[in-house]
């Protein structure tokens, strides 16, 4: 696997997009944060807020938060596989003597690897905000590592679904972008208020985002009618369950197409 990866980081360690991408998530996330700490401190309606830099709660905000800025990276997932096939890549991997099980692990230990980087970014940021506040320890509510990865995995997941499935970066970028940000919001909440109470946890993406609430549990909370949400180990399932989902669908198509 580690001589896969330097392969792998051959590709992209000269192009410009790899490093935008990055960057964009790497400054991003901080930021976003930032201004998020200084709203709170400086508008005193939302004082009821103040403590969401305290240890525990600053592990649930910046995730919260910094996965909002999740599909930047699945963006970059999407161009990787598609430039992939559009550059015949994958094909001259395997006329220099990979096997196609080979080239597969490659693809999944980049989605690993870019879940980890994530991971460390959203970790690296929830310790700095949290220290900056000087209430409580990091170790209070270092669990939330773990659904910070899951999230990260899932999100990755689906881009690597629909950069396989689809030739076109542009095509698949709008899509996973629409779908993340603006369709499955609405159709899970739709079917929260219209259908059944918390049956929108159901949804690919909604299930983690409901792992990692931040605010929008004030929203989960008008569409409970009494009823009770999912347990977090229910949607951490769920959750897996389309991670493995989007990455048996990835792997047989790549397994037949025609490299």
């Amino acid at each position: 696997m580690t001589e896969l990866l330097k392969i792998e980081w051959l590709k992209v360690k000269a192009y410009r997009t790899f490093w935008l991408l990055s960057g964009l998530f790497l400054v991003i996330v901080p930021l976003i944060l930032w201004s998020y700490e200084l709203i709170l401190k400086n508008n005193s309606q939302m004082a009821t807020f103040l403590g969401a830099f305290s240890f525990p709660k600053a592990w649930e905000t910046t995730a919260w938060i910094g996965s909002m800025m999740y599909p930047i990276m699945g963006i970059l997932l999407i161009i990787f596989l598609t430039n992939e096939n559009n550059f015949r890549t994958s094909r001259q991997n395997i006329i220099d003597g990979w096997s196609r099980d080979q080239y597969i692990l490659a693809k999944f230990g980049v989605m690993i690897t870019m879940a980890l980087f994530m991971t460390l970014v959203i970790t690296l940021c929830a310790v700095f905000f949290g220290l900056r506040s000087g209430n409580g320890s990091p170790g209070d509510g270092m669990g939330m590592i773990w659904l910070i990865f899951v999230q990260s995995m899932d999100y990755l997941a689906l881009a690597m679904f629909l950069g396989v499935f689809m030739r076109r970066a542009g095509v698949a970028i709008a899509i996973y972008v629409m779908y993340a940000y603006v369709f499955e919001f609405f159709i899970s909440r739709l079917v929260d208020f219209k259908v059944r109470a918390h049956l929108g946890a159901l949804f690919p993406l909604e299930c983690t985002d409901r792992m990692i609430p931040g605010e929008t549990k004030l929203v989960n909370q008008l569409a409970s009618q009494g009823i009770q949400p999912f347990e977090q180990s229910t949607l951490q399932l769920i959750a897996f369950g389309y991670i493995l989902l989007f990455s048996f669908l990835a792997y047989r198509r790549i397994k037949r197409s025609d490299l």
